[in-house]
C-alpha cells in the first residue's frame, strides 16, 4: 500500500495523550498506565529525556551504518522533533480525524518509539536485540518469558508481496497476511480493494462474498521477507473464498492458499475476548513511508516492509460487545491485515486494519470475526 497514505492513516490521539500529557491532566478512558509498566515514563510530558533519547537513537543508526554524527545536530533534530509533538499533541485536543499534518504525526510516533513501544525488526528465528530501544526492558522479558509464542506468529506471518508481470519492475508488498488453517490465510479487505488510487489486486464476483485475483500481478505471501539471511518460503493465493462487502464493519478478508516453496504452520484465530488480554504484540509488515527525510527515518530503523513485531497495550471497552478495539503499539507504515495477540498464547485475539488520528490504532476482535455470518464458518 501507498507508505505515505498507510503513515496519515497509523495514527494516534486517546493513546498518545494517555502516553504523552503530563499527569494530573487530560486522561481518556483506559487510564494512565499502571504500577509496574516498565514504559510509565509516560504521562510525564514531553521535554529533555525524550530529546536524550531521540538523539541518542539517531547518533546510534547512524553509527550503524559507519557514520557519524555530532552530539549538538542529534539533539537539534530531537528538539525540532518534540516540538512538532508537542505541537500535534496540542492539536488532537478535541479534534476531528485527521487534524495531524505528517511532521507532527512522525513526530509523535517518534517519541512514543523512544516510550517503550518498539517496533523491532524480525531477524529469521530470532529478533533484533529489544534492548537496544528505550525504556523496552518489559518486552525483553516477556519475550524472553514467551518466546515460543512470539516467534510462532512470526513465523506464520507473511507480507503480501505483488509483482506488476507487465512491469517487472514494480515490486511492493500491500499488506500482511497470517494463516489460520489448512490452505487458508486472513488479512483485511483493503488489502485486496484498496481505497483511492491504491492497486486492487482482485475483482469482485456479483452477488457474493468472493473474488477473483487479477492475473496481470503475481501476488504471493512471503513468510520469510524479514531481515535474517534470505531464504525461500513462500504460498501462492489460489482463489479469495471471502472478502467483506465495502459497507461491512468487519474489514476481513479470506485467502485459499498453497505452498510454493516451504510450508509455515497456521494461527488459532481464538474464541475468548480480547479484552482478556493487557500486553500485546503485532506482527506486520510496514510500508515504506515517502517524503521523510533520512535522519528522522533513522529514529524509526527505516521501515523497509521487512516483518516487524510491535508491542504495546490494549485500551479499555467502550462498550459492550464491541466490534473494534484501540491499542497503542507502533504502527508506522502500516500493518494491515496483521495479527493481535496477547503472549500467553499464539493465538489471534484481534484483525488489526487502521488507525486515524482521533481514535487511535483499531482492530477487530477475534469474536466479533467468529460472530460473523459469512466468515465465521470457514474460520477453523
Amino acid at each position: 500500500m501507498n507508505g505515505v497514505d498507510g503513515l496519515k492513516l497509523e495514527r494516534t490521539a486517546r493513546w498518545a495523550r494517555r502516553l504523552l500529557m503530563p499527569r494530573g491532566g487530560a486522561q481518556e478512558a483506559g487510564g494512565e498506565l499502571g504500577v509496574g509498566y516498565e514504559s510509565a515514563s509516560p504521562g510525564s510530558g514531553l521535554g529533555q529525556a525524550d530529546i536524550s533519547a531521540i538523539a541518542s537513537r539517531l547518533a546510534s543508526a547512524r553509527t550503524s551504518k559507519g557514520e557519524t554524527v555530532s552530539r549538538t545536530e542529534a539533539e537539534g533534530l530531537a528538539r525540532s522533533l518534540v516540538a512538532d509533538a508537542r505541537r500535534g499533541l496540542e492539536k488532537l485536543e478535541g479534534a476531528a480525524e485527521g487534524v495531524l499534518g505528517q511532521p507532527e504525526a512522525v513526530a509523535l510516533e517518534a517519541v512514543l518509539l523512544t516510550r517503550g513501544r518498539p517496533a523491532v525488526k524480525v531477524m529469521g528465528a530470532e529478533l533484533e536485540d529489544i534492548n537496544a530501544y528505550p525504556e523496552s526492558g518489559m518486552w525483553a522479558q516477556l519475550v524472553d518469558d514467551h518466546r515460543a509464542n512470539v516467534m510462532a506468529v512470526t513465523m506464520a506471518t507473511a507480507a503480501v508481496r505483488v509483482t506488476d508481470t507487465l512491469l517487472t519492475d514494480r515490486q511492493w508488498v500491500q499488506g500482511t497476511a497470517f494463516l489460520i488453517g489448512d490452505g487458508l490465510a486472513m488479512t483485511n479487505r483493503h488489502v485486496l480493494f484498496p481505497p483511492g488510487q491504491g492497486t486492487r489486486l482482485a475483482r469482485r464476483l456479483p452477488g457474493t462474498t468472493n473474488a477473483r485475483m487479477k492475473g496481470e500481478y503475481e501476488v504471493l505471501l512471503d513468510f520469510a521477507f524479514d531481515s535474517g539471511a534470505r531464504r525461500d518460503l513462500t504460498y501462492r493465493i489460489t482463489g479469495v473464498p471471502f472478502v467483506a462487502e465495502d459497507a461491512d464493519p468487519i474489514d476481513a478478508a479470506v485467502l485459499q492458499v498453497e505452498p510454493v516453496a516451504g510450508a509455515a504452520k497456521p494461527l488459532t484465530v481464538s474464541k475468548n475476548s480480547i479484552f482478556d488480554i493487557d500486553r500485546l504484540f503485532i506482527v506486520g509488515h510496514p510500508g515504506r513511508v515517502g517524503n521523510v527525510p533520512d535522519d528522522i527515518f533513522a529514529v524509526f530503523g527505516e521501515p523497509d516492509e521487512r516483518k516487524r513485531v510491535s508491542f504495546g497495550t490494549l485500551m479499555d471497552m467502550v462498550e459492550p460487545g464491541q466490534i473494534h478495539v484501540v491499542h497503542d503499539a507502533s504502527t508506522i507504515g502500516g500493518y494491515s491485515g496483521a495479527g493481535v495477540l496477547g503472549f500467553a498464547t499464539a493465538q489471534v485475539r484481534a484483525l488489526h486494519y487502521w488507525g486515524d488520528s482521533v481514535s487511535g490504532n483499531r482492530a477487530i476482535a477475534s469474536d466479533a470475526l467468529r460472530a460473523h455470518k459469512v466468515l465465521g464458518p470457514m474460520i477453523p
